[in-house]
């Protein structure tokens, strides 16, 4: 806003939205009115939520995300883990794939890395206190692998938004992510490995 922008909307993973400037902060008051006020417009228009959902969904893809965590108490065994993902394919260099899944890009905001830049540097704030690195795969999955700032949690964010001109169905892209998932935790994890402790409901 000091740079003369206009913020739409931001939202932070864990369910918090800004809608417009008004509140600038994650405000659960001021999001219900913008989304009671979308529900009245559609339905003007003989919609729903679902219905507008369902309709972006059919232009711009099927949009799906799996978030979860491991927890450790050993910091020296998630440094060792970091550093194994960070030297996958020999000292300093990152993986490539991920079980048959081949990564396009890799950011590193603990080491400042990033090869979608053409310096390879990341512009995003980078920090070495804590661990973060996030794989964009060429399917268009997204990955993030971080470390917890409050609690001894290793935390992995998916995300997958299918090419709607592949014509996959709702299930089918939760069925790709999940298996991306999978290969995710075992091969970058490897939760038996590093004796991790799964998250229980």
């Amino acid at each position: 806003m000091e740079n003369g922008k206009t913020v739409l909307f931001a939202f932070e993973e864990a369910i918090g939205f800004m809608c417009g400037t008004v509140v600038l902060d994650k405000d659960g008051i001021s999001a219900l009115a913008v989304a009671a006020e979308m529900a009245a417009h559609l339905a003007g228009k003989g919609m729903t939520l679902a219905t507008q959902l369902e309709e972006i969904y059919n232009t711009y893809g099927y949009h799906t995300s799996c978030n979860s965590y491991f927890i450790c108490h050993h910091q020296p065994t998630i440094e060792s883990l970091f550093h194994s993902i960070r030297n996958m394919n020999g000292p300093g260099g990152y993986p490539t794939t991920c079980g048959p899944y081949s990564i396009k890009y890799t950011r590193d905001l603990t080491t400042g890395y990033d090869n979608q830049q053409p310096d390879n540097k990341a512009i995003l704030p980078t920090s070495k206190s804590s661990q973060m690195i996030t794989f964009t795969f060429e399917n268009g999955c997204v990955a993030t692998l971080r470390t917890s700032g409050t609690e001894p949690k290793i935390k992995y964010y998916t995300e997958f938004c299918a090419d709607p001109s592949k014509g996959l169905g709702k299930e089918a892209v939760k069925a790709e992510l999940d298996k991306m998932v999978a290969c995710i935790i075992d091969s970058f994890l490897q939760p038996e490995k590093y004796n991790l402790i799964a998250r229980t409901e």
